[in-house]
């Protein structure tokens, strides 16, 4: 289950499409855990680059939009990668 951010308000967006991941710290090591992005890639000047085109390739032409994931991926590095079970 995504939660989506439009989720928390009723207000109406125009061009979501436009909103990357937001690729902070959090964003940038779960998206490292998920070996979207290489050892060499995370340590690069221009990581947050690559991780939003990462995520705007993986999710290209399907329902979600990176913005989607970002909180999902912000909780899930912040609490240590906990597992589900």
């Amino acid at each position: 289950m995504v939660i989506c951010y439009w989720e928390y308000t009723d207000r109406k967006y125009k061009n979501i499409e436009n909103l990357t991941v937001a690729p902070d710290t959090h964003v940038v090591k779960a998206t490292h855990k998920l070996g979207l992005i290489t050892n060499d890639e995370l340590n690069k000047s221009d990581v947050q680059n690559i991780v939003i085109d990462r995520w705007n390739d993986l999710l290209n032409k399907t329902k979600y939009k990176p913005i989607d994931i970002h909180t999902l991926l912000w909780l899930w590095s912040r609490n240590g990668f906990k597992e589900i079970k």
